[in-house]
């Protein structure tokens, strides 16, 4: 049998001329940049292009090796050797862009993390306080992350949701209902302890503000991969220049050396056009960061040194914004890993910036305990967070690892929805405390392969921020290399358990973390708390005697009609009933069956609206 093959004709198609370009684009750069420096195979940009660079290779390797087949000759010969090399050097990139130090990493057992035992001297306005606030209605329970429904979108996340919820975030910082006297009450616990006095803002003082855009490599569009909700990106904005009054132009924005995206552009820039907001390229109206001159953080295990960025030094407040994610490498990324993104090796330029190098002092490659870890280098530094007025963890989405998958959470009370929340705190080392129980419970009944917040050494970091006693040995900590060594970060510590999560100072036994819970509802108060003119007064309740044995009372202090409904920790509804004012509930069905001793999980909504006001754990002790 003989095959013949007709020869191609005529011009390609619009899209094998595309998969042409984007795939000889893709494999020239990944082999450029990747051929000279192998680590850069890890880097973001470089896993974005990877699968393109796959395809168009698989597909010279079907093409080549059936031409080689049918018409065998030397010239074709050499083409086929050509490709398998390149095949070659393509699949050693691979093996060590996809092998993970931490593969096999160890798992702690849950036992180690102690409950309520602080460690560290708190700090804040409030010391030690983590305010948690939580709004199942700031996001889209039926997001399904896909092209045309993806996270970041307007229909996903209710802007006036997010805008109330850091509203009543600042309000349990600075101590004050009124949102311009609790911002005043946050500067100036910051300014007396930064040696300027009882003063708050003053105008002509700069703002720098650093989010997390992990993910924003190399594109301008956003993707189901989670980064930053650009609702709290508007958000903070809002609050600064239309509560605080700070100019806009003295404000800088983004992840220092990522790409801020049209996603945030688009919702920012058109609100607020003379912020300046920063990436690594300063492309399409954007600014490009500028690294300081010096070496400024020193790092303390005496092996680099890293820039800081100009705009950083420049401002006198910082706000460090990260995401919600657990990481394979790290355990968990919040506000201390946040300013990975701060870093600049001295080989490396802002548009390609890399803090892979540091990555030996984190637990997936480093898991002892008692290890040095340079996150406590970034918690102390003068420049980081010795300048942070204030940590935000935007955990309205929950991502898994560093590229942001997004999931449901199955943990009460969010019992299989996305998490709504937003942690917000004045103390470095009680905010990470804090999210990581949230990320510790959540993980608890995850694939050991997936159990990355309970790898070995992944509180190393925060015993030591909290306590120069768990510092290892040989090691000091002065991120500015001027002799200074560092004290006291914040307070360490765990929750009672994952149903009433009481710290030391929500039980009066001691003086490390007070967790405040508010359950913010999706009214829009924003604008009329700038104004002075709002008139509604933050709900108030009680509910005692939790735990219960015959029965549970529910005070509220207005006479609003209310529903409120019962659900199990499976999230069935048990008992729903309209009220106002006190309600006594004992602990029954709708149908009046007794409900068998466990947890339960108490809502009130407004009867009109059905806006959620609080929500609660109660204990039922009945035999």
């Amino acid at each position: 049998m003989i095959l013949k093959f007709k020869k191609l004709t005529g011009p390609l198609s619009a899209t094998k001329l595309a998969f042409f370009i984007i795939g000889i684009g893709s494999t020239l750069w990944f082999l450029i940049r990747v051929i000279p420096k192998p680590s850069r195979a890890t880097y973001p940009c470089m896993k974005a292009s990877a699968p393109f660079m796959s395809a168009f290779v698989i597909y010279l390797i079907g093409l080549t090796s059936t031409v080689y087949i049918f018409n065998n000759n030397k010239g074709r010969l050499f083409l086929f050797k050509g490709v398998l090399a390149i095949v070659f050097v393509v699949s050693l990139l691979f093996s060590f862009q996809y092998s993970t130090p931490n593969s096999t990493f160890a798992i702690v057992d849950p036992s180690y993390f102690i409950p309520n035992a602080p460690m560290g001297v708190a700090q804040g306005n409030f010391p030690g306080r983590v305010a948690w606030i939580y709004n199942p209605d700031a996001t889209n329970k039926n997001m399904t992350n896909k092209a045309g429904d993806y996270w970041y979108m307007d229909q996903n996340c209710n802007q006036k949701s997010v805008d109330s919820m850091l509203t009543a975030g600042v309000r349990r910082m600075g101590g004050r209902y009124n949102i311009r006297e609790a911002w005043d009450g946050v500067f100036k616990y910051f300014n007396q302890t930064h040696g300027k006095g009882d003063v708050g803002y003053t105008p002509g003082e700069k703002f720098a503000i650093k989010i997390n855009l992990t993910n924003s490599c190399c594109s301008t569009v956003g993707t189901a991969a989670m980064d930053a909700s650009p609702q709290m990106v508007l958000g903070i904005l809002k609050q600064l220049i239309e509560v605080v009054k700070v100019p806009q132009t003295d404000i800088w924005i983004g992840d220092n050396y990522r790409l801020f995206r049209d996603d945030y552009w688009d919702k920012c820039h058109s609100v607020y056009p003379n912020v300046h907001y920063m990436d690594g390229t300063g492309n399409n109206g954007r600014e490009k960061t500028k690294p300081s001159a010096d070496q400024l953080l020193v790092f303390s295990d005496g092996q680099f040194t890293s820039s800081i960025p100009q705009h950083y030094l420049d401002a006198s407040y910082l706000i460090n914004m990260p995401c919600l994610k657990s990481h394979d490498v790290g355990g968990m990324t919040l506000a201390a890993k946040n300013h990975q993104g701060s870093i600049l090796n001295k080989a490396d330029q802002p548009q390609n910036q890399s803090a892979m190098y540091m990555h030996y002092a984190l637990p997936g490659v480093n898991g002892k305990m008692n290890q040095y870890r340079h996150l406590v280098d970034y918690m102390g530094h003068e420049q980081l967070g010795g300048k942070t007025l204030l940590y935000i963890v935007d955990g309205l989405w929950a991502g898994r690892n560093w590229d942001g998958v997004v999931e449901k959470w199955q943990m009460s009370p969010f019992l299989n929805d996305y998490p709504s929340s937003i942690f917000i705190s004045q103390d470095a080392v009680a905010i990470e405390s804090v999210c990581f129980d949230f990320l510790l419970t959540e993980y608890a009944k995850k694939d050991a392969s997936l159990k990355f917040p309970y790898m070995t050494g992944v509180d190393d970091y925060m015993r030591q921020a909290a306590d120069p006693a768990n510092w290892p040995a040989g090691i000091q900590y002065d991120p500015e290399g001027d002799g200074t060594l560092l004290k006291s970060l914040g307070v360490y510590e765990h929750w009672n358990n994952a149903t009433e999560m009481k710290y030391s100072r929500n039980l009066h036994t001691g003086n490390g973390i007070e967790l405040v819970k508010f359950a913010s509802t999706s009214r829009d108060i924003y604008q009329s708390e700038i104004t002075g003119t709002t008139s509604l007064k933050t709900v108030e309740y009680k509910l005692y005697p939790n735990p219960f044995t015959e029965s549970i009372r529910i005070d509220v202090n207005n006479n609003q009609a209310l529903n409120l409904t019962v659900y199990n920790l499976q999230g069935q509804l048990l008992f729903s009933t309209p009220m106002s004012g006190t309600y006594i509930w004992n602990g029954t069905s709708q149908s009046g069956t007794k409900l068998s001793k466990g947890i339960y999980l108490m809502r009130l909504t407004e009867k009109t609206s059905g806006n959620l006001v609080w929500t609660e754990k109660v204990v039922c002790n009945k035999s």
